[in-house]
């Protein structure tokens, strides 16, 4: 009986009380959308290494049980990562933080967790437990304090991980391609952001919308879907666009990112356009904030 209170007891314990506080305070961004094959992964990795080499300390986060980011880095972690699963974490009912699954990578500055696939298990045994929504986000509250800068790439779907993800994060970033049933994929999620802030006052903001794998020979079908999602979503239409470039995927085939693959390809050049946008987003949002 002493064990078993003492057990309890133990869950009682501040997370505070277990993990030393950092002196940072991370914006959490979520990659989120509901149709898979539009360059998620592609997106979420590439902005976190060039974040890092901006000299932003980053944790990337990978909820797909695939483990496509681990993969895609593959050749800048180690081969057998000492650490926690996130699902473990996420169903810890002692709160633990995802600095356990923390693993530093051979990219300066930036931390990764590792490959999981006990996450597709973990999305239905989510739904028993209280609070199933706010998991993610206990586990990032110490977590977020030793970063600048969390990116979360979600799984293709609005399920318990994605939940969490958004619930956790500040911002979303949707990446679409222009066709039919992505862009009808980026709606749905942007009237799901709307729905958590709605429903669950959860204060999330839509960072932008990225328009990936953008095929510069259709030019007139681009404009002209281009042009319906500006009237649609206006300025939530990020300027920066991801153009369709083999180096891409010849970079996750290698474990690198695009930038130590092919630093002058276009795919390199366009992430770190598309991060100098974001990162100036991000200081334009903390700036409003402050001011207010």
């Amino acid at each position: 009986m002493r064990q078993l209170i003492s057990s309890k007891l133990r869950r009682l314990v501040r997370p505070d009380a277990r993990y030393a506080r950092g002196d940072r305070h991370a914006n959490v961004l979520a990659v989120s959308t509901v149709k898979g094959g539009v360059g998620k992964t592609t997106t979420s990795v590439n902005l976190a290494c060039a974040a890092a080499s901006r000299g932003l300390r980053v944790l990337l986060v990978d909820l797909d049980a695939q483990g496509h980011c681990w993969s895609s880095l593959s050749s800048r972690v180690p081969s057998n990562p000492v650490a926690r699963p996130v699902s473990e974490i996420l169903l810890d009912d002692a709160r633990a933080q995802l600095l356990d699954a923390a693993i530093s990578t051979q990219i300066p500055n930036l931390d990764l967790t590792p490959a999981d696939p006990g996450l597709a298990e973990a999305e239905g045994r989510l739904s028993q437990k209280i609070g199933k929504e706010l998991l993610l986000r206990d586990a990032l509250s110490i977590t977020r304090t030793h970063y600048d800068l969390v990116v979360i790439d979600c799984p293709p779907n609005k399920g318990n991980l994605t939940l969490n993800a958004l619930l956790a994060a500040d911002r979303v970033l949707i990446p679409t391609d222009l066709s039919p049933l992505a862009v009808q994929g980026a709606d749905e999620l942007i009237s799901t952001v709307l729905t958590i802030n709605e429903r669950l006052h959860h204060p999330l903001d839509i960072l932008g919308v990225v328009l990936t794998r953008v095929d510069g020979r259709n030019v007139s079908v681009n404009d002209a879907v281009r042009a319906d999602l500006l009237d649609a979503w206006g300025e939530l239409v990020l300027s920066s666009e991801i153009g369709v470039s083999t180096k891409l995927s010849q970079a996750q085939l290698e474990g690198q990112s695009v930038f130590e693959f092919a630093p002058k390809s276009r795919g390199a050049v366009h992430y770190q356009a598309l991060t100098d946008e974001i990162l100036t987003r991000l200081a334009s949002v903390e700036r409003g904030a402050h001011a207010g």
